[in-house]
């Protein structure tokens, strides 16, 4: 847990992070214009005229893939963010059910509208940045937990091991549930106050990340 606080004060400022969760607002925003496929390219998220929820998650990716090579700012936090972004939109929108939202355009507005309220925000919001925190914690332990697994050691077999890993993502949620406080609140005044602008989405992920540090420390002090 020290090395993972330390590890994520370099987020509060990684570009590709901040870029990701602009898009993510962007992209539930797109959902209240009229034309939902135009709204999605104008941030660059190229999505074919009826578009599936797997179309808007795949022009996601691109458009995150995209920046951080025409902006040189790759990096693994970045990567992180980006899958990150891709495994909340799809386990969230993508969960919802077709009898319910149906597989067309209409029914991609329909799923990602689901986000554009208080509760919904968060819970996106929530699932990308238990994602991103449960990434990260898996990238740094990854290659030092196979050493430990056998007999006589942390992990008696693979089951033992896997076991650790459910805790650790169940962790990731847990330390990551503060976000949920003020997401809605940021995209809210965002988007009818001040506008959904990269730089503002900087400073919501910078404060986002400082505050999960924060969560982080106080369970490794507890």
């Amino acid at each position: 847990m020290a090395a993972a606080e330390h590890g994520l004060e370099l987020a509060v400022q990684d570009k590709g992070l901040a870029h990701t969760v602009w898009l993510l607002a962007r992209i539930v925003a797109a959902s209240r214009e009229p034309d939902l496929v135009a709204a999605l390219r104008q941030c660059s998220v190229n999505v074919p005229s009826d578009p599936t929820v797997t179309d808007v998650v795949a022009g996601l990716s691109d458009a995150i893939d995209r920046h951080l090579t025409d902006k040189r700012s790759r990096t693994d936090l970045g990567e992180m963010a980006q899958m990150a972004a891709i495994e909340a939109v799809s386990a969230t929108a993508g969960a919802a059910p077709k009898e319910l939202f149906g597989d067309s355009a209409e029914g991609t507005r329909a799923a990602l509208r689901s986000f554009a309220t208080d509760a919904g925000f968060r819970t996106l919001t929530h699932a990308f940045f238990t994602r991103f925190v449960e990434r990260y914690l898996t990238y740094h332990l990854s290659r030092e937990l196979s050493q430990h697994v056998g007999q006589n050691q942390r992990f008696s077999d693979s089951i033992a091991h896997n076991e650790f890993l459910d805790r650790l993502r169940q962790h990731s949620s847990q330390v990551t549930s503060i976000v949920r406080e003020f997401a809605s609140g940021w995209y809210g005044k965002s988007r009818f106050e001040t506008g959904l602008s990269e730089d503002s989405a900087r400073r919501f992920a910078s404060y986002c990340i400082t505050k999960i540090r924060s969560e982080v420390r106080r369970r490794a002090q507890g």
